[in-house]
């Protein structure tokens, strides 16, 4: 999934966890193959649009 956020940063997200109000999963920090996958949570407030790539 790649997500849009309210702040202006975007970023892709393997999704792990959605809940009523956040979502959990793995966000990529670095650019094309040079990077690495991170832990992290987010507010659904905070999400602007968000994509889905099966």
């Amino acid at each position: 999934m790649y997500i849009w956020q309210t702040n202006g940063q975007q970023y892709w997200i393997f999704l792990t966890f959605v809940g009523r109000n956040s979502i959990a999963g793995f966000r990529w920090f670095g650019y094309g193959p040079f990077g690495y996958w991170v832990y992290f949570g987010l507010d659904l407030n905070r999400i602007e649009q968000f994509f889905c790539h099966r």
